[in-house]
Formats: structure tokens, C-alpha cells, sequence
């Protein structure tokens, strides 16, 4: 059951620094504190969401609030509250996976599924979605595993069917197995790789954050962290895909655990925590320094000077 609004006086948010194309209107943040508060989208704002990408967050002096898709700590001296991936004890902060801000809601993953008719749609052994080269132990299952069976590449990198896929939630549900490898492997850093494969039943074969099973079900996919050797991990998935019955005895198990969205990533979670920060942004000060101004004033700097560069070179 999702909280009532909470009413109040507008609340001024803005956002800054955030990836290429994010729309300050069409966006999680934006849609769900409106659903629940009475947001008020402006320049000058009483609280200021930011993200990772650049400095200009330093300029506004204001209750800041940043969000980390990448795997990045919390830096508490910048900004007041944090969102990310941690496992972190502090009141200050969030942990919302970013699968938990995609196209898709963690509901999607409640559905009963039949794998015999799963199976039916089943084209091809294993999918491999991947833009760059920045993770060795992905590269190296997929070599590992292309030594038993064709593993179809469909992203920028090792594309080995033409050229890159235009839908990969639809490639991937041809598959029976998925590759969701995270770029790094830190403990928490859980992206939307696993879910997606999840999302398109297809088993997947993960690494990343060595404590993803508190997050999905542990008979629900192939955690490489419990593997010695890819050999092993390799030796198992064969078993798996030449045996039709182990094989869908994975695929019938959830997502989460006894099929129930853990209560820690509900939306009651998130308006929480932003109900939260309005009330605590009124006892305390923002962090903002005087500092503050000289870095901003040093990063625009050096941005400008790059641009200049940029100019004379071409």
C-alpha cells in the first residue's frame, strides 16, 4: 500500500549535473515526489538533486541531495543526503538500486511464469550486451563460454550478429541465459543488468556486487562469486542447458525471495526518506562553504579552457 500525498507548501527541487538527456519533468525523481509531495520545479531552488557528472552543483547554496547510478561513494562534506548503492547505516542515506529507477518497476518481477512455454520462445543458448571493454571477468566468461556454445554479442563490443541490437529487452527474451556482469564489482553496486534478465526469463549469469543475494533470490540465477573458476561456473551452465528439467527448475524459482518485493525497495522507502529530508533540512544548515565558491569557480575555469582548446585544434 503506497502512502497518502502528504500536503504542505510548495516545495522548490531542481536538478543539476545529471546524465545526457535526462528530462527534468519526465524522470523517477520528479515523478514520484510529485505524486506524494507538492513539488514546485525551479532554478532557485530549496532543495537541489545533483548527480555525479560535473561540479556545477557547487554553486547552489541549498539543501543538496545527490544521486549516484555509478558506483561512487557518499561524500558528506558536499552534499546532505545521499542515494546510491551502499550499504550504509547512515539516516542520511538511501540505498535505491538503479534498477529501481528504469523503465520497469520491481512488480514486473511478481508475475507467475511457465517455463514450458518459457522455453518454447527459446532460440538461442546465451545473450551478451556489452558497449565497452572495461570489464575483464565478462570478457573472459564470454571466451570461456564461447568454447561450449555459441554466445550471441549483440551490443557495440564482440558483436558477432551484424551489428548492435535496437531492442535489447527483446533480444535478451530469446535467450536462455543472459551475461549481467557488472562493469566493477563492489558490494551493493547492483545495476539494471540482472533485472533485465529477469525481467525477459532468461537465467542470469551475474557478478558484480558480491552481496546481490540480499537483494534476489539465490536459486533464481548463477552468482559467479560462488564459483571458484570460470571452468566451474562454465561446467554448470552446460549441465543446465542439456538438462531441460534442472533448467526450468531455475527458471520457475522468483526473483525475490517467497515472490515478495523486499520491504527495503518499496516506494514507501523513497518518500520516506524525502519526507525526511524536508523535515531535517529545516533543524540543520546545508553544507555548503565558501569554498564551495572557489572550486566551482577553479571547475569553470578549467572547462572553459578545454572548450578554448577544443576550438583551436579543429
Amino acid at each position: 500500500m503506497e502512502p497518502d500525498k502528504i500536503a504542505g507548501k510548495p516545495i522548490k527541487i531542481w536538478f543539476t549535473d545529471m546524465w545526457k538527456g535526462f528530462d527534468f519533468e519526465d524522470n523517477y525523481f520528479t515523478i514520484i515526489l510529485k505524486r506524494y509531495f507538492n513539488i514546485i520545479l525551479s532554478p532557485d531552488p530549496d532543495f537541489l538533486i545533483h548527480s555525479v557528472y560535473t561540479k556545477n552543483y557547487l554553486k547552489y547554496n541549498c539543501c543538496r541531495i545527490c544521486f549516484t547510478g555509478e558506483n561512487t561513494r557518499p561524500d558528506f562534506t558536499r552534499s546532505d543526503f545521499h542515494i546510491g548503492f551502499d550499504f550504509n547505516d547512515s539516516p542520511n542515506y538511501l540505498r535505491w538500486p538503479l534498477y529501481l529507477m528504469g523503465r520497469y518497476i520491481p512488480e514486473y518481477l511478481l508475475e507467475k511464469k511457465d517455463p514450458d512455454a518459457i522455453c518454447a520462445q527459446k532460440k538461442r543458448f546465451c545473450s551478451f550486451v556489452v558497449s565497452n571493454d572495461s570489464a575483464k571477468e565478462r570478457i573472459a566468461l564470454f571466451y570461456k563460454l564461447s568454447e561450449y556454445k555459441n554466445v550471441d554479442s549483440g551490443g557495440k563490443f564482440l558483436n558477432n550478429i551484424g551489428g548492435p541490437v535496437s531492442d535489447k529487452l527483446e533480444f535478451l527474451r530469446g535467450s536462455k541465459f543472459n551475461v549481467a556482469f557488472e562493469n566493477e564489482s563492489y558490494p551493493g553496486y547492483v545495476t539494471e543488468k540482472i533485472f533485465d534478465a529477469f525481467l525477459t526469463n532468461c537465467i542470469p549469469i551475474y557478478w558484480g556486487s558480491p552481496r546481490i543475494e540480499e537483494d534476489f533470490n539465490k536459486k533464481a540465477f548463477l552468482n559467479m562469486h560462488r564459483y571458484k573458476t570460470y571452468e566451474e561456473l562454465v561446467e554448470y551452465i552446460q549441465y543446465l542447458d542439456e538438462n531441460d528439467e534442472a533448467y526450468k527448475a531455475i527458471l520457475r524459482e522468483s526473483a525475490f525471495p517467497a515472490n515478495e518485493i523486499p520491504e527495503r525497495f518499496r516506494v514507501e522507502k523513497f518518500v520516506d526518506f524525502f519526507q525526511y529530508i524536508f523535515k531535517e533540512s529545516k533543524k540543520n544548515k546545508p553544507v555548503y562553504r565558501y569554498e564551495n565558491k572557489i572550486e566551482y569557480f577553479a571547475f569553470k575555469c578549467r572547462e572553459k579552457s578545454l572548450q578554448l582548446r577544443s576550438k583551436l585544434l579543429k
